[in-house]
């Protein structure tokens, strides 16, 4: 069940993505030019660019959310309430794998995140 504690963690949590997250990014994220070919993505939106960030900054965003998920410190049924994960990372996957080439760990709780949310509204 979820506590005031828990409340207070997602507000939190919230302003930290105003930092993390480009004001742009999910309106570029979910808009027509966005492109999940990894290819294509990375040939028209190379690191450094604008773009690239605001996929960076959101993948980290649900990464630092979904580590906390982890370890159990925010009431899953909560966080489940408040964000649509499973959508996101279907978005962005094709990009955020390609970039586990060079650091296989990357992105692993904002992925293990968005399955377990998955599964809970399929289970």
């Amino acid at each position: 069940m979820a506590t005031k504690e828990d409340a207070h963690l997602v507000v939190d949590l919230a302003r930290l993505g105003t930092n993390m997250v480009h004001p742009n990014a999910r309106g570029w994220i979910w808009g027509d030019s966005f492109v999940s070919d990894p290819k294509e993505f990375f040939e028209k939106h190379p690191a450094g660019s604008p773009e690239f960030d605001y996929v960076g900054g959101m993948a980290a965003w649900y990464e630092t959310i979904g580590t906390i998920w982890k370890h159990g410190l925010l009431d899953e049924n909560f966080l489940f309430d408040w964000l649509a994960i499973t959508g996101i990372w279907e978005r962005l996957s094709p990009i955020l794998i390609a970039m586990r080439e060079d650091t296989p760990q990357l992105w692993e709780n904002f992925e293990a995140m968005a399955k377990a949310q998955a599964a809970r509204v399929s289970g």
